[in-house]
């Protein structure tokens, strides 16, 4: 089996709190904060722990909005699973970290594809949106998406 990462929507009113990352995968690219599940710990553990390590905000309460496949044509490792969240009751002070800048982006500007991986732009309006899970697969190829199957669960 793959490895678990999450990634969390953390929202104040029309913003999203997003990491200009430092590091493979999408160096260079907002997104949102998370990370791997590791030993012994909860997706929902991960997520609170990730956000924190990165960002310096603690999360007050999340909601699953859903999990998601990732897998790359080229590659011979297993698929990967992401465990989507949302939260927008959270404290703290804000910090970037050795993981990336951090900043508040207003929703509009997330959309325009050059800052952000395509794979964002297809999942934050179910994220933002929807009530519903979300599941399906992202499967990329040489890091160009190729694939972005989402359904909605009500």
């Amino acid at each position: 089996m793959g490895s678990i990462f999450t990634l969390c929507i953390i929202r104040d009113d029309d913003k999203v709190l997003f990491q200009k990352r430092y590091k493979s995968p999408f160096k260079g690219y907002w997104n949102a904060p998370g990370g791997k599940v590791e030993i012994q710990e909860s997706p929902k553990e991960a997520c609170i722990r990730e956000v924190y390590e990165e960002t310096g905000i603690s999360l007050n309460s999340i909601k699953f909005r859903g999990v998601m496949t990732v897998s790359d044509t080229t590659k011979k490792i297993d698929t990967e699973v992401l465990m989507l969240f949302e939260s927008n009751s959270f404290q703290g002070e804000l910090i970037s970290s050795n993981e990336g800048e951090v900043d508040w982006i207003e929703l509009d500007r997330i959309y325009e594809s050059s800052i952000v991986p395509e794979s964002m732009t297809y999942l934050l309006p179910y994220i933002t949106d929807y009530e519903g899970i979300i599941t399906g697969k992202l499967v990329y190829n040489r890091q160009t998406l190729e694939i972005c199957d989402i359904s909605l669960q009500s």
